[in-house]
């Protein structure tokens, strides 16, 4: 996929915006993000549904990172209002590959999210990785919001993991940022290594480096390529919430997991790990065990309510 407009160039427009105040977050803003739109929506690329769409990597300090920019087709109020409330997060964060359950719970003012994390199949909560992130709604204004959930420590001595979303209003949809990032260890990168040099041999993601002698794209592959896929499929699974958002309540998790299915396979070159019925079954099942975990900590502390 085509990169409208890298990092560095983005400071630069920053800078010459004005610079906005210091925050302890890892948005960019407003100002910023209109860029962005605006950039990405004058040269749209090739596989965007049409929409704006985009997706930046950085590996060159000692965090990895990813972003992908795109349009949510909502009013940005009815977005806002749904990513304000963390318990919401739990039914798109899911429908991804490796999250297989998501439970919130509340102390006070704070809020935790914990995300079970595992491999692509089917994995019950006790052979997974449970990851707990500290939600916070950083700003929500009339154009502007963002949420950052953060981590100190994951897996295989990985830690400083971040998931921010932005959001503002365009036209009358939604344009967002997703940004994904943490700092590997020297245990992770090994594992990583070895993982692309076997079950991710091949795998890429999807900044065009160059173009093959038939005209077709060649796109960027290793670290970048797994850090592009992860932060896409954040992507689908918030656009997959919001396209369905309309059904009745019963009638919206098995419409959400087959519309993340189908919009990966739109991306199938990056994309495309299990067939669809498997993912079905998969996700299914592990449903039933986000809702028995959430079940059990409602009898410990207060539900979180809208």
């Amino acid at each position: 996929m085509r990169i409208s407009l890298n990092l560095t160039r983005l400071m630069v427009l920053l800078m010459c915006l004005g610079s906005p105040t210091f925050v302890w977050s890892q948005g960019i803003g407003v100002q910023a993000l209109l860029v962005q739109y605006q950039v990405i929506s004058e040269h749209p690329s090739e596989q965007g549904f049409g929409l704006p769409l985009d997706v930046i990597s950085d590996i060159s300090k000692k965090r990895l990172s990813a972003d992908v920019f795109g349009v949510i087709e909502i009013p940005y109020t009815s977005l806002a209002g749904a990513l304000g409330n963390p318990d919401n997060w739990c039914d798109f964060m899911p429908l991804t590959l490796n999250i297989k359950a998501c439970t919130t719970q509340s102390s006070g003012k704070q809020t935790q999210m914990t995300f079970y994390a595992g491999r692509k199949f089917y994995e019950p909560p006790e052979k997974t990785y449970a990851l707990g992130y500290d939600y916070q709604l950083v700003a929500n204004t009339a154009d502007y919001m963002e949420v950052t959930l953060s981590a100190e420590k994951g897996p295989f001595g990985t830690k400083d993991y971040q998931i921010t979303i932005e959001a503002t209003r365009v036209g009358n949809g939604s344009f967002i940022r997703i940004h994904s990032s943490y700092q590997p260890s020297v245990r992770s990168r090994m594992g990583t290594s070895f993982y692309l040099a076997t079950l991710g041999h091949g795998k890429v993601g999807f900044t065009v480096t160059g173009k093959k002698a038939n005209g077709e794209p060649v796109y960027v592959g290793g670290v970048e390529g797994v850090i592009e896929r992860n932060a896409m499929r954040y992507y689908l699974a918030l656009k997959s919430y919001f396209d369905t958002l309309g059904l009745p309540e019963d009638q919206r998790f098995e419409a959400r997991i087959n519309n993340w299915f189908d919009l990966t396979e739109h991306f199938a070159i990056q994309l495309h790990e299990l067939n669809k019925t498997e993912y079905l079954v998969s996700k299914r099942k592990e449903r039933k065990n986000q809702l028995n975990l959430q079940k059990m900590l409602n009898g410990k502390t207060r539900q979180i309510k809208s």
